[in-house]
């Protein structure tokens, strides 16, 4: 636990846990660099498309980064627009992966970039999946999608679900680097009430007041640090900051858990799969990466 949050979360790609000061408030801030670059740029995505994805990565990990056990959080969202499911996954190793399927045709017909969420997704739910691994039972919440993004749509799942006055922000930028190039970069912060603190209104109403001072701009700027930002916010009152949790770009494809999942289909099927050059191709839809099999290495024991 750090008093002194100036020089904390420089680093991109990490989730600063905070704290204010005598009041039931608690949150964690997220940068994110080349972790959200890669998840987007896998793709190949276009813009309103990469946007919408990069902030359920990011709602993912401001959700699931206060989890107090080893397991996965994922947020799905799914509706009858042109994109039809939008998902993204944080474990609690901070590992994050998202993926997005959309009609490319009905894409089209819209303002670009600048669609909201109610265009690119029309009526559909937002579900909010907690797997706490090792046979546990799963929970998960579910609510309609609602209000122009999925933030708006995560602050309404934690009302209705989980009771939890929640105030949420995300944000999603192009940045050119020192080379010229356009990378992705996203920042994101959420803060919480302490439940039981039935007698502390005015306190929430404070925090909140400056939680929504809060400008794009300062999450993806690279050169402000997190406990800048935080400091920037909450220096009257005091905040603390705790530990940063590092980030990374998790996809469980690999070669041996692909071949498992051919080998449960049935011989002829495999025969079907097989291409010109007498391989079968499967392609990661979190990654997109291909990997390549031939008839024998999947059946070989």
């Amino acid at each position: 636990m750090h008093e002194s949050p100036v020089d904390l979360g420089n680093e991109d790609d990490s989730a600063l846990p905070f704290a204010v000061e005598n009041r039931p408030v608690r949150g964690r801030l997220v940068r994110l660099g080349p972790v959200l670059d890669d998840i987007l740029s896998a793709h190949d995505y276009p813009d309103a498309i990469a946007m919408l994805l990069g902030e359920a990565v990011l709602v993912s990990i401001l959700a699931g980064s206060s989890l107090k056990f080893d397991g996965r959080l994922t947020i799905q969202a799914s509706g009858d627009g042109p994109v039809s499911l939008i998902l993204a996954d944080y474990a609690s190793s901070g590992g994050v992966r998202g993926y997005a399927r959309y009609d490319q045709e009905k894409l089209r017909k819209l303002d670009g970039a600048s669609a909201d969420l109610g265009q690119l997704m029309g009526k559909g739910r937002f579900a909010m999946t907690i797997d706490p691994g090792n046979a546990a039972e799963r929970y998960q919440g579910v609510t309609a999608l609602s209000g122009s993004s999925l933030s708006t749509s995560a602050v309404s799942y934690f009302a209705s679900s989980e009771q939890l006055p929640t105030r949420l922000n995300a944000t999603i930028a192009q940045l050119t680097n020192a080379d010229g190039q356009r990378t992705w970069r996203g920042g994101g912060a959420i803060m919480q009430r302490i439940a039981g603190q039935d007698d502390a209104d005015a306190d929430w109403a404070h925090a909140t007041a400056l939680f929504d001072t809060i400008g794009a701009d300062e999450l993806t700027d690279p050169l402000l640090s997190g406990g800048s930002l935080l400091y920037r916010l909450f220096h009257e009152d005091g905040v603390r900051v705790f530990d940063p949790q590092k980030l990374h770009k998790r996809c469980p494809c690999t070669p041996d858990y692909l071949r498992s999942i051919l080998s449960q289909f049935p011989k002829d099927e495999h025969d079907s799969m097989t291409e010109d050059d007498g391989r079968i191709r499967m392609t990661c839809a979190f990654c997109s990466k291909d990997f390549f099999f031939t008839p024998d290495e999947i059946t070989a024991k």
